[in-house]
């Protein structure tokens, strides 16, 4: 790992949601960092917020800051439509991209997708050389995004992150608490991240290569340990005292597959998960509860 020291960076973080509102907290204590929400807000932590919507260009005319160092596109869509989605992932980046007043590349552009992009359904493992072939619009759209990142002028790195707990994302645990989580007949592979981890390895691949170790094109980022859903039900059920109820049928996956995700590519960047399996993660979460 090189030692070299850094100098204060402009960053732009695009989407001040629950994981690009806390790196910019993080960024915020050494570097120049502007947060694109929409709706207005008074600067905070040495936060510089622009009140803009991307897919609409021209909200955002004038507005970028220029002789940026970094850009993250972590946004999100609030509708879960095809339209939507299309907007905010293609539409919105070509504008943000036509928006930025400087003509030179980026250091770098770190564009946040999903491992939605992959259809594998098997069981099998899936890293950052497997075969995509989205099954959903969803999927297909941050792939076709992830295109267009590569094809940009900018040096460029996708970062493809599992299903996100924690924090306010505790839609599992209430599950088991309200008694509508089912142990399933058949195998549910899941694989999750907490968000923590979401924040700290973006932060961690953002200061590597403000060193000189430039991060690699993509990377799938997920925990240590894809598991059968079950045993998190069970897990989580135990925790809280609550039994859980056997599903009459097979209880689909609503959307992630049956695979399982491999993070070998993360941890070899010398990123250390705070939480490598959901038992951390969800005993993080429950402990003041407990």
């Amino acid at each position: 790992m090189s030692l070299k020291t850094t100098s204060p960076k402009r960053i732009l973080i695009a989407g001040c949601g629950k994981i690009g509102l806390r790196l910019a907290k993080r960024l915020a204590d050494s570097h120049q960092v502007w947060g694109l929400k929409l709706g207005a807000q008074a600067p905070q932590d040495d936060i510089r917020f622009i009140s803009a919507d991307v897919t609409q260009a021209e909200t955002l005319k004038g507005k970028l800051p220029d002789n940026l160092d970094y850009l993250i596109y972590c946004l999100t869509p609030n509708s879960r439509d095809e339209q939507s989605y299309r907007q905010v992932y293609q539409q919105g980046l070509q504008n943000l991209f036509a928006a930025l007043p400087q003509k030179q590349p980026l250091s770098r552009l770190y564009f946040i997708s999903s491992t939605s992009v992959y259809s594998q359904n098997d069981q099998s493992w899936v890293d950052e050389n497997s075969s995509t072939h989205p099954a959903r619009y969803s999927g297909q759209i941050l792939l076709d995004t992830e295109r267009d990142v590569a094809a940009s002028i900018h040096p460029d790195t996708v970062i493809r992150f599992s299903g996100i707990y924690g924090g306010s994302r505790n839609r599992l645990i209430q599950q088991v608490e309200n008694g509508t989580a089912a142990l399933s007949k058949s195998c549910r592979l899941s694989n999750r991240i907490h968000e923590d981890d979401c924040v700290g390895f973006i932060h961690h691949l953002l200061q590597e290569d403000m060193r000189g170790q430039a991060s690699q094109p993509l990377y799938l980022a997920s925990d240590s340990a894809p598991v059968e859903l079950n045993e998190v039900l069970e897990f989580l059920a135990q925790q809280l005292s609550v039994k859980l109820k056997k599903a009459d049928s097979d209880v689909p996956l609503e959307r992630a597959g049956n695979k399982k995700c491999c993070n070998k590519r993360m941890l070899e960047s010398g990123y250390v998960l705070r939480y490598p399996s959901y038992r951390e993660g969800y005993l993080a979460m429950l402990r003041p509860s407990i």
